[in-house]
């Protein structure tokens, strides 16, 4: 899409200039290897570098202008100094568009776990209600008429600016977005005014970026920011981390407690629940609604209720609200369940945290009457801290094998020698380094009443092992071994299902 020519003294509002009035530009470059003659140089910051110290670099390559956060004397073109360069550079790319959010009404969720089961409903919500969505999120992105693969939760500045132009050319309403903790921290959305916003819950991850426990809190406390003024900010009251966030938030911020506690403002309540599906009753601001969803486990009852309550604030009468989540028969690799006709249940999951992989097993346990078998690894380049905790909520598994997940650049037999760390005792745990024979052992393993848990790449389709990228989806390829073991171990299948075709 073309971009537009743009004043920075009209798009960044109060900032400093050195040597003009007021910087204008169609092409706005951070990296100062591709600068061009003209463009004007951000010298945004990364994670190992700032672009601050390659300014005089980019002058000479023939950057016309500068955007920074501290003058340089030592160049002798126009220089547009902000108080934050990554909040700038995300406002520089949304005004290229045209101003697009303008016409979008946009809900932002956040939090370690939830997030894409939750904006997966919010946006079946209002479509159901007519209005046209876009949708940015872990699983693909949208305009509201077409969809691709997602490459990041919460895209980079530029991305987000192009797919709201993109919305707003589809003449999109509304946009659901999941806001990652690493989006937060540099400030991708800055541009970004939210009419609603949640934070679903805040256990353990990321901490190889953010440091520590309250590095992650105060990024994830950083929603509130973008909210418009007066808009609600929803809180998992029942989560500890949701709780200590609360203090980190402005005094300003409208909060609306959720979960099932009795002093949530927005409350759940499980009536029953069953392997296929659970009746739930939500307490909300307007009232009361029962409805009956195919998503199991008490982590979605609250994902329900997240997704419900920011459609209510948003305007959506609670009858489209209950017609929509009982329509919504799965999400992509959120406890998907995969059945070729096997007496046993099979069970795929995004699970990739100590807190995700201990929801999906004790959800498992609520659903059959036998034994629970998990499969699971960790990502390599990522938290190490977190392997061992890992191994801890494992151990409520019957059976476990420790495999591969995406080892990237590290060796798959040391993250796996770490998760193992974390066991009090192996007498249950096998290790399978090859994650295909990994399920297919699982496979093999469950009797009927069984529930086999895969758990840690949920919907992806693709495994990065070193500097190789293969195709593998974990539900493609238990659909396919529950096939090939069909006929000398299952030979009548009491259905067939083919949502997802090898």
């Amino acid at each position: 899409m073309e971009v537009n020519s743009i004043s920075l003294r009209q798009a960044l509002g109060p900032v400093s200039f050195v040597g003009c009035g007021d910087v204008s530009g169609a092409t706005f470059c951070c990296d100062s290897r591709k600068v061009c003659t003209g463009d004007v140089f951000v010298a945004l910051p990364g994670q190992i570098v700032d672009g601050h110290q390659f300014v005089e670099s980019a002058v000479a390559s023939g950057a016309a202008a500068v955007v920074l956060e501290r003058p340089n004397s030592k160049i002798g073109v126009p220089q547009c100094v902000v108080p934050d360069i990554r909040e700038a550079w995300a406002k520089i790319c949304m005004a290229q568009y045209g101003r697009p959010e303008r016409s979008l009404t946009v809900a932002g969720i956040t939090g370690t776990n939830g997030k894409t089961t939750s904006a997966w409903l919010l946006r079946a919500i209002l479509e159901t209600a007519g209005k046209t969505t876009g949708l940015l999120g872990t699983i693909e992105y949208s305009d509201g008429c077409s969809r691709s693969p997602a490459a990041l939760t919460t895209p980079p500045a530029p991305r987000v600016a192009e797919m709201f132009a993109k919305m707003a050319k589809q003449h999109a309403s509304h946009c659901v977005m999941e806001v990652s903790s690493h989006a937060l921290d540099q400030k991708r959305c800055a541009a970004v005014p939210f009419a609603a916003g949640a934070i679903t819950n805040i256990t353990r991850d990321h901490f190889d970026y953010h440091g520590d426990a309250f590095g992650y809190r105060t990024a994830k406390s950083k929603i509130a920011s973008l909210l418009v003024a007066g808009a609600p900010l929803l809180m998992g009251i029942d989560d500890p981390g949701c709780r200590a966030v609360m203090d980190l938030l402005p005094a300003t911020t409208r909060t609306l407690t959720f979960g099932f506690d009795a002093s949530a403002s927005l409350r759940a309540e499980m009536v029953s629940e069953s392997i296929h599906a659970q009746h739930v009753r939500l307490s909300l601001d307007s009232g009361t609604i029962a409805l009956r969803s195919s998503l199991v486990g008490r982590h979605n009852v609250l994902n329900i209720l997240v997704a419900a309550s920011l459609a209510e604030q948003l305007g959506i009468d609670l009858s489209l609200i209950v017609e929509a989540i009982e329509a919504v028969t799965h999400v992509p690799g959120r406890m998907e369940r995969i059945d070729v006709g096997q007496p046993f249940t099979v069970l795929v999951d995004y699970a990739h945290t100590p807190d995700g992989i201990s929801h999906c097993l004790s959800t498992a346990r609520t659903l059959v009457a036998g034994k629970v078998i998990l499969v699971f690894g960790a990502g390599g380049d990522r938290d190490r801290l977190k392997r061992p905790l890992m191994a801890l909520a494992a151990c409520t598994a019957d059976s476990i094998i420790v495999t591969s997940d995406n080892p990237r650049s590290e060796p798959p037999v040391r993250i796996i020698d770490e998760i193992c760390g974390g066991f009090t005792s192996m007498s249950d745990v096998q290790v399978c380094i090859d994650r295909n024979k990994a399920i297919e052992l699982a496979l093999q393993m469950a009797e009927p009443g069984d529930a086999v848990v895969v758990a840690g790449r949920g919907h992806e389709t693709s495994q990065q092992i070193g500097i190789r990228t293969i195709s593998f989806d974990d539900r493609k390829v238990a659909r396919r071994i529950l096939r090939e073991l069909q006929a000398s171990r299952f030979p009548s299948p009491q259905h067939v299902s083919d949502a997802i075709p090898v």
